[in-house]
């Protein structure tokens, strides 16, 4: 069963830390009018672990979580913020620059390279830095002592987004993008007509405040909301996915409230907030769209901040009522997701302020490749094989072996190795459907069908019946892709050609369990 049908094309705060050619989206959700809070009991969505700190007496939050399940943020250590990394079980101190104060992680990308910022020991100023995968700092800053900045977001290749201001300035930090040698590029053109740059895709798209998105020396400013108000807000563009979807916040009326928003293909939509909440901002994106923030009252005494999660078709839900009740926690904020739904923020527990994970109680994330290809990080491979057991205690596969018509491009204008690889649902031999076994239930789908090699065909595809991808693709525009929730009642959930469909080939595939 699959709802309601838009169609659409698609091409952190300003110290926090579109056009795009290559992919063509199809949204399979409800309009984009975001209703009310749920409010509805429903089962727990998200198991909770709680991350730790670096000393039983101390706080910790987490910004950002890699699809590889890294996560960075920080952690006090005596008082002071420091750092840190938390992987396999275990937490990191990531330190500080050479005699600096503290420090904070901001991002990480696949390869375990972190972004973020740290004092220097001759002025304690924060500067711009990056950790390579075995912990070592790099400072991003140059020689200028007094350039106060930030290291925001890290693209696969490592290259850094943040800012900093101008050398004897008191203003704010200005958008750069560091590159893989910590070389910067300033993106504003007068320097000072961007705050800091937030975040950085694998398609080299970067955003940040006010509102805007940047690309191979293009620029865009993004809309704000219809009736908002630029005078008190700026809109601020905080994170991008993938497919060049952009979560962040924009002013909602003349007044100085703002709410969560996002933009896709340029366009503008309010995502709402919490119990009435008047400041609220999206702070992370999936590339199955699903979004994450915090509505918080920016006053006191005043409501406690919450942390919500939103996904395409569905309605702003606190983070609160998706996990087990009697867990103890109190989430706070939300600030980061990657696209196997997994979710960090922070959050009371115990009476202490904790890094969390969430993760969700059933996701598959598959890539489509042949046996010999490297596995992106968070994935799972099929290689053609028919449904049968596969690792990580899944089961999918086709209705034939489907071995022999895996392909891979290494392909330039691939993003990232997701969009390199791929099988056919219409090659030789009759593989013409693929499953996954699921708990019955709903689930959010993100489909992706192309070849980075090839513009011929049309893509056409099936999920439970259901047409997610529809589209032709280009030379320009190599990928077509689809977002849908859709209910499954049998056990499994299955892929098929639809009507219409041309040398079919799919890339790579999200299931998250879905509300």
């Amino acid at each position: 069963m699959l709802e309601t049908v838009v169609m659409g094309s698609v091409g952190k705060g300003s110290w926090r830390g579109v056009a795009r050619a290559g992919f063509v989206t199809m949204m399979v959700l409800a309009p984009m009018a975001v209703a009310a809070p749920a409010r509805a009991a429903v089962p727990p969505r998200y198991v909770i672990t709680d991350l730790g700190a670096l000393g039983v007496a101390e706080t910790s939050v987490a910004k950002a979580i890699s699809n590889a399940g890294v996560v960075v943020g920080s952690s006090t250590l005596a008082g002071v913020s420091r750092a840190v990394r938390w992987s396999g079980g275990s937490i990191v101190n990531l330190g500080t620059l050479p005699g600096g104060g503290g420090s904070t992680a901001n991002a990480v990308n696949d390869a375990g390279q972190i972004a973020g910022t740290a004092d220097r020991l001759t002025t304690r100023y924060g500067s711009p830095v990056r950790w390579n995968a075995a912990g070592v700092i790099q400072d991003l800053g140059g020689p200028a002592d007094d350039r106060l900045g930030a290291g925001n977001g890290i693209d696969p290749a490592g290259r850094v987004a943040g800012g900093q201001r101008p050398a004897g300035s008191e203003g704010g930090p200005l958008a750069i993008l560091y590159d893989q040698a910590g070389a910067p590029a300033e993106l504003g053109d007068p320097p000072d007509s961007l705050g800091a740059a937030n975040a950085v895709n694998a398609a080299g798209q970067v955003v940040g405040d006010p509102a805007f998105v940047w690309r191979g020396g293009h620029l865009t400013k993004l809309p704000g909301l219809p009736g908002g108000s630029a005078e008190w807000y700026q809109p601020t563009a905080t994170a991008i996915n993938i497919s060049g979807q952009i979560a962040g916040s924009a002013s909602a009326s003349s007044s100085i409230d703002h709410r969560a928003v996002i933009w896709r293909g340029g366009a503008v939509a309010d995502v709402g907030t919490i119990d009435g909440i008047a400041f609220s901002e999206a702070t992370g994106i999936n590339a199955a769209g699903q979004v994450v923030g915090t509505a918080d009252p920016k006053c006191r005494p005043c409501p406690a901040p919450r942390a919500w999660f939103w996904q395409p078709g569905g309605v702003i839900t606190a983070l609160d009522t998706l996990i087990p009740a009697g867990s103890g926690w109190t989430l706070r904020e939300a600030n980061g997701i990657n696209d196997r739904g997994q979710i960090v923020g922070s959050g009371l527990h115990g009476g202490a302020l904790h890094a969390f994970l969430l993760t969700p109680v059933f996701s598959a994330t598959v890539n489509f490749q042949p046996a010999s290809s490297v596995v992106p990080a968070g994935y799972t491979a099929d290689t053609g094989a028919v449904y049968g057991p596969r690792a990580g205690g899944l089961t999918y596969g086709w209705n034939v072996d489907n071995s022999a018509n895996g392909r891979e491009r290494e392909a330039a204008n691939a993003p990232d190795q997701r969009y390199d690889t791929f099988n056919h649902l219409q090659g030789p031999g009759g593989a013409t459907s693929w499953e996954l076994a699921v708990p019955n239930g709903a689930y959010l789908v993100h489909l992706v069908a192309g070849d980075p090699g090839s513009g011929d065909g049309v893509y056409k595809i099936d999920v439970e019946g259901a047409q997610v991808v529809s589209g032709t693709p280009s030379a320009a525009a190599r990928f077509v892709e689809g977002v849908a929730r859709v209910l499954v009642s049998d056990g499994r959930l299955t892929i098929t050609n639809a009507a219409g469909a041309v040398d079919n080939k799919i890339a790579y595939l999200d299931v998250l369990s879905s509300l």
